[in-house]
């Protein structure tokens, strides 16, 4: 407690704390110094139900305010709701238009579901990633934005009511705050069996905890005496230390009490005794508070009598619809009780118990039938009432002897937590709705199929199907057919395919649309393309007659995925499909799930592009930040295919990193891939087996294991050893060959060039690819169309051999990138076959792969211009902005400068004098640029200016 100190034996003088504390001044010493120095971090402050925890905090608060600190408040009720006092806090730190910020973009869907005054977003789907995980990502990027420049300082109170989520949440933030300007202070008993989450808080290394022991007995005289307001005798000192057991709350309501039944007298020399205090048992809390509950008008006795009912979290508006006061006549009883010490005020205005304790005292002054019959009548006054909370009304209702209503709204609440990404908190709701809804079978199963799909939505599929393991044989009908497909969808989920068919199979109604699509995931996942496509075809016409649209979205994407090889464009119809009818109906998740398969077609050239971007934003705003960063894999392939390994390798550290704190290990996997080849193309060789290590340690399949014969190979191509890279290539095809599900990714076009250059003669290469459904990837069939080429041109069929060039040049043309590289890996030893482009190639290729900062690639092809006997460009002399067309071309930098003015219709003499050159060097310049570019006319170099720049002639 914290009281003016006229001078007690446990205050210190100190410079961090100002000596007008009784007894919790070392404490408040820490807290300051945490909140205003040092890294962010979480302090749990622990002690007993009165032990001065609400009262530091109150302090602490005011003076980091007045030090400049933001500083907000929020605290825990029973039933208050998923992250309840987080959320509190929040909300007063982040006002609406804060959604706007564009650092928030990707969490504003997220912080909406728990901050009431945000805008919100389109639901989400199934969690990637642990709810808990993302909304912590989330509230710390919150706690950047809103500590920009000063400190900021949330204090819980009363944590030991908060949610398993919430206490999830705060520990999660414990390991995150190091690099935020940002205190989070938590209060909570520890006199009860702490929960779990709060006992693994406790341990985290990163907080620190603070506890408030007994006052000494100084302390509690001079707290006694601050209750009265003068010195007291020192027998009655004596008294209140040895009862109290040193709890402030004790000490001051003892106090209070030895006034109010005349024990303790004032006259003009101060208080006096007027009988023996040992005389019977200390007067409890409880009696205490029955006195001054007692002492009330009834109105206002009821009024408080009804509060303690509802709980501790004090509301107006619910207390005038139970007890059918006006506004008025509830402010006038709250006033009272205020007077009679069971209420406070606090400085906004608002008025709460003075302590849980009191509310819970108050409370046992009822007997149970009372409790009953006040919790009934509250239930239903409060059933359906706008801000009255779900947790509530179902509280009531069981204790009000209403179970199955109890359990309908806990079902509610439930949902709604699972909408906020609370599961844990569903998961506690749901058991105990169960229990309360034993009587009512149709709801008995509803619940059961809510808690397997909560359990689903993490992966934890064998706590589903103990769930359904149970419930199952007592269900029937539409019941048991709800309950089979809720269980198979959650096996599905967690991989579990041959468990999931066991569960179809124990439907009632086989025919259920529900029922074939998942069994139509079942054929897919074993490979079974006509299984899938039939049972995928029926399921989503059957779902069509009822409306099922969800169901039509879920089937139509197992047509789109079981077509995607064989048949591209049936396959995008599918998918297309799916996309308009999510959102013809707000499927939101569906929608992403649907654009997203589209963005994967788009990475192999099957689809129209923009669609993955599309999928990304979508997914951003339904705050579904695991899909969002899986779907970052896909536009990373997409930027490695146009503008390079080491752009896609600047793009893939942050979605490895963002993974890794999501804990995503296969996506964090996947983007170190990408990591890695960058580095291998950016001259970082020594950094890559690190790398790859740790992708072995997060993901053990054999798409992975793949991985470092590809970069081993990608190593000695970029050396020049073309005959050791096909022999890497050879063995990490052999392992592509036995993953048909596997992506059918550029590497094989890699193999097919390096095989097919190294031996033209040799068709098996060529031939496997042509029977292969690998060619669904565009690269793949520009490959094949180039490795065609060479070895049309090794029969001498010259005419045939550019066509088949020019064909792979416009299937690579959205993807420069990957034009080069195929087209360099041909030049070795084919380019004296193919027609004679080399030269213009590798000027065009090495100006590219330096302005992209491919290092290795551009001495590459330095290596192949000197192997041919020409120049290397010189880099910052020779290259300037000239367009690689160009560039291609052998046009240097100062013949752009030359050819720009050309263009623009200047003669020879003008030129030289804008460019400081001789006319000779001029006529020199225009010269070389007719006949790089094989051009006649000085009109005809004005065209070949637009066309260098990709413009329209």
């Amino acid at each position: 407690m914290l009281f003016e100190d006229q001078g007690s034996a446990s205050t210190r003088d100190t410079s961090q704390v100002s000596p007008t504390l009784v007894g919790r001044n070392d404490e408040l010493a820490g807290l300051l110094g945490a909140c205003h120095h040092g890294p962010g971090g979480i302090i749990l402050v622990t002690g007993c139900a009165g032990s001065g925890k609400t009262t530091l905090l109150s302090e602490l608060a005011r003076r980091v305010a007045d030090a400049g600190a933001l500083v907000a408040h929020g605290h825990a009720v029973p039933g208050g709701g998923p992250f309840r006092p987080v959320a509190e806090a929040l909300v007063r730190v982040a006002p609406a238009a804060l959604a706007d910020e564009t650092r928030l973009a990707p969490f504003r869907t997220v912080l909406a579901r728990v901050l009431p005054t945000w805008p919100p977003g389109p639901p989400a789907g199934a969690h990637l990633v642990d709810p808990v995980v993302v909304l912590g990502e989330a509230v710390l990027e919150l706690l950047r934005v809103v500590s920009t420049g000063r400190r900021v300082v949330l204090v819980l109170d009363d944590v030991h009511w908060a949610d398993r989520d919430t206490l999830a949440l705060l520990e999660y933030l414990a390991g995150g705050l190091q690099d935020v300007p940002a205190t989070i202070v938590v209060a909570a008993r520890d006199d009860q069996l702490l929960p779990d989450a709060l006992g693994a808080l406790r341990r985290h290394a990163r907080a620190q905890t603070i506890a408030l022991g007994p006052l000494n007995p100084g302390d509690v005289a001079l707290l006694a005496r601050r209750t009265v307001g003068g010195a007291l005798p020192a027998e009655v000192e004596e008294y209140l230390a040895g009862v109290s057991d040193g709890v402030p709350l004790l000490v001051a309501e003892l106090a209070t009490g030895l006034v109010d039944s005349g024990a303790l007298v004032r006259d003009r020399e101060g208080w006096r005794l007027t009988g023996p205090l040992t005389a019977g048992p200390p007067p409890s809390l409880s009696a205490l508070v029955e006195g001054r509950v007692a002492g009330l008008a009834p109105v206002t006795r009821e009024l408080v009598r009804t509060a303690a009912v509802l709980g501790p979290d004090l509301d107006w508006r619910s207390l005038a619809a139970v007890s059918g006061l006006d506004p008025a006549g509830v402010a006038d009883a709250l006033r009272t009780a205020v007077d009679a010490g069971l209420l406070v005020r606090n400085p906004t205005g608002e008025v709460r118990w003075r302590h849980a304790l009191t509310c819970g005292a108050v409370l046992a002054g009822l007997a149970a039938p009372e409790r009953a019959a006040v919790a009934a009548h509250a239930a239903d006054a409060l059933d359906g009432e706008e801000g009255v909370s779900r947790a509530v009304v179902a509280e009531l209702h069981a204790r009000g002897g209403h179970p199955t209503r109890a359990a309908a709204r806990l079902l509610e609440q439930a949902r709604d937590a699972v909408a906020a990404g609370a599961i844990a908190t569903a998961h506690d709701i749901l058991e105990r709705a169960v229990v309360l809804a034993a009587g009512n079978p149709g709801l008995l199963a509803a619940i059961e199929a809510a808690r397997i799909e909560a359990f689903a939505l993490t992966t934890r599929t064998e706590e589903a199907a103990a769930v359904a393991d149970a419930a199952l044989p007592r269900a029937a009908g539409p019941d048991r057919t709800t309950l089979a497909v809720a269980a198979a969808r959650a096996c599905v989920a967690g991989q579990h395919f041959d468990e999931a068919e066991r569960y179809l199979a124990l439907a009632d109604e086989p025919d259920d649309p529900r029922v074939g699509a998942l069994a139509a995931h079942i054929a897919l996942n074993a490979d079974d393309l006509a299984a899938a496509l039939a049972l995928a075809t029926g399921a989503a016409a059957r779902a069509e007659e009822i409306d099922a649209h969800d169901v039509v979205c879920e089937a139509l994407e197992v047509v789109g995925r079981a077509l995607r090889r064989t048949d591209p464009a049936a396959s995008t119809a599918a998918f297309e499909r799916a996309e308009r009818m999510a959102e013809r109906h707000g499927l939101t998740p569906w929608r992403i799930r649907a654009l997203a398969e589209l963005g994967a077609s788009e990475v192999f050239g099957a689809a129209p592009r923009g669609r993955l971007a599309e999928a990304r934003t979508l997914a951003l705003d339904a705050g579904m930040i695991g899909t969002a960063t899986a779907l970052d894999l896909q536009s990373i392939a997409l930027t490695a295919s146009s503008e390079g390994l080491v752009a896609a390798m600047v793009a893939a550290q942050p979605c490895a990193d963002r993974a890794g704190r999501l804990g995503l290990p296969g996506i964090r996997a996947h983007a170190l891939m990408w990591v890695a080849r960058g580095r291998l193309f950016a001259d970082r060789v020594g950094e890559v087996d690190t790398l790859l290590d740790e992708v072995d340690r997060l993901a053990l399949g054999p798409l992975y294991r793949s991985e470092r014969p590809h970069n081993r190979a990608n190593d000695a191509w970029l050396d020049g050893d073309d005959e050791r890279a096909a022999r890497e290539l050879d063995d990490c095809i052999a392992l592509l060959r036995d993953l048909p599900t596997a992506p059918p990714g550029p590497v094989w076009a890699e193999w097919l060039l390096l095989r097919t250059s190294l031996d033209p003669a040799d068709s098996g290469p060529r031939a496997e690819l042509r029977n292969s459904d690998v060619l669904v990837q565009t690269a793949n069939r520009a490959a094949l169309a180039y490795a065609d080429a060479v070895a049309a041109a090794h029969a001498g069929c010259g005419d045939a051999a550019a066509g088949l060039l020019a064909d792979g040049d416009r299937l690579l043309a959205p993807y420069p990138f990957l034009r080069y590289r195929f087209r360099i890996t041909l030049v070795p030893r084919a380019g004296t076959d193919l027609p004679d482009d080399a030269p213009a190639l590798l000027r065009e290729a090495h100006a590219w792969m330096l302005a992209h900062d491919e290092t290795r690639m551009a001495r590459l092809c330095a290596s192949h211009l000197r192997r041919l006997g020409l120049p290397v460009p010189r880099p910052g002399r020779d290259d300037g902005s000239v367009p690689p067309r160009l560039r291609g071309l052998g046009v240097t930098g100062r013949e752009l400068q030359v050819l720009r003015l050309v263009a623009q219709g200047h003669g020879n003499a003008e030129i030289a004098s804008r460019l400081r050159l001789s006319r000779r060097t001029v006529e020199s310049h225009v010269s070389n640029l007719l006949l790089k570019t094989g051009t006649r006319s000085r009109d005809g170099l004005a065209v070949v200016l637009r066309l260098g720049h990709g413009l329209d002639p």
